[in-house]
């Protein structure tokens, strides 16, 4: 009988060693159920309960699919686990043993909210890595009118959290879109040391020093004067009527679209590359999550409690998964017999065309159960790519 690799009791044992190494107080309940949780939502790609079950073999499939589903779901409302608690554990593993790959040590850093049909709101702040994110902190709220999910306070306690994972040699870089430009979100991230690039809606007042005029004057940072075909930077421009100060960017004005206006504390001519990177950043999470890997939407009739479980152990897979596609760009000699096409060259430019979740993804429904050996590290050393 010929060897299998890679086989549901070799996952269990390989993520229950790690959660043993990252979280030693971890119970043993949830150490058991936690891995095939897992395994059951990467095969059947999806957080639903009876899907997971349908998928695990071994001692699950001796007892019938629905008493191993509400198994799941008495996971998933059981008080005694903490998923803010043991994300917390995981990310600072992580974290803590992260390997950059540029000699620069920027780190782009991207808050935003993720509404899952009219139940949840969840506020993620996720870390840029490749052309996509990981989540690093995370709340969730229930339905999508929560104000508690929108206050100052919330948002400044993650990004201090945020900013206490990271050594002080690095240079984290936060960035936010339209509904983030708080200038007391600004003066936070400011006061902690780190950089922000957030967009500015065009109706926010600043001071301009008027050269006709010869002094300030009020007007909407929409009216700073613009030009067509490349980007305009001011330095000390009074924000609001606090005249909170920032350095402003604007990029090329386009009659069919408003302009891109950033507010940094850094250099203005750097602002819009940075804020560039926002992009994929935390909408490839929530579409890994969604639509693009395990359907958390179709999880909607249940408390905050089910869905803060749910969500931290899919935020958790998508850390995985998106670990398992770094390791796979970075050694990549240890892969050599396994072909996935993850760049496409054009003209000489290698571009990526599939992400670290789906390599990571494709990589382990490769080697789950193969026949012959490939790589599959339970260390959770995430690489930059």
């Amino acid at each position: 009988m010929r060897k299998v690799y890679n086989t549901q009791k070799d996952f269990a044992r390989g993520i229950q060693k790690f959660l043993k190494i990252a979280m030693p107080n971890i119970r043993k309940t949830q150490l058991k159920i936690i891995p095939f949780i897992m395994l059951g939502a990467i095969l059947a790609e999806s957080f639903v309960p009876l899907d997971i079950a349908k998928k695990l073999k071994g001692d699950f499939s001796l007892v019938q699919v629905d008493s191993v589903t509400k198994r799941i779901k008495r996971f998933f409302t059981n008080k005694l686990f903490d998923p803010y608690i043991f994300y917390d554990h995981i990310i600072k593993f992580v974290i803590n043993t992260y390997k950059k790959k540029h000699h620069d040590k920027d780190v782009h850093i991207v808050f935003d909210h993720m509404f899952s049909h009219d139940h949840f709101t969840v506020f993620m702040i996720t870390m840029r890595i490749g052309k996509q994110g990981i989540p690093l902190w995370f709340r969730c709220f229930k339905d999508n009118n929560d104000t508690e999910a929108f206050k100052l306070k919330l948002m400044q306690d993650g990004i201090s959290y945020v900013s206490s994972l990271f050594y002080k040699d690095f240079n984290l870089i936060f960035l936010g879109d339209r509904w983030f430009n708080s200038t007391k979100l600004m003066e936070h991230i400011d006061s902690i040391g780190h950089t922000y690039n957030l967009r500015l809606k065009s109706n926010i007042n600043v001071y301009h020093h008027d050269k006709k005029e010869n002094h300030k004057i009020r007007k909407t940072v929409g009216q700073l004067p613009k030009k067509k075909y490349h980007s305009v930077y001011y330095k000390n421009i009074e924000l609001t009527d606090s005249k909170y100060v920032v350095n402003i960017a604007i990029a090329p004005y386009d009659e069919t679209s408003e302009p891109w206006i950033i507010a940094t504390n850094g250099e203005p001519n750097k602002a819009m590359g940075d804020y560039k990177k926002r992009f994929g950043a935390v909408e490839c999470v929530f579409k890994n999550q969604k639509s693009n890997g395990f359907y958390i939407e179709n999880t909607v009739n249940c408390s905050l409690k089910y869905f803060e479980t749910m969500y931290t152990m899919a935020c958790f897979t998508t850390l995985y998964l998106t670990i398992l596609g770094s390791d796979f760009a970075k050694n990549s000699k240890c892969y050599k017999n396994v072909k996935i096409k993850t760049h496409t060259t054009s003209h000489g430019k290698k571009t990526r065309i599939l992400s670290l979740f789906n390599t990571g993804l494709t990589l382990f429904n490769r080697a789950f159960e193969s026949l012959r050996y490939i790589r599959i590290p339970y260390s959770f050393i995430l690489y930059d790519s």
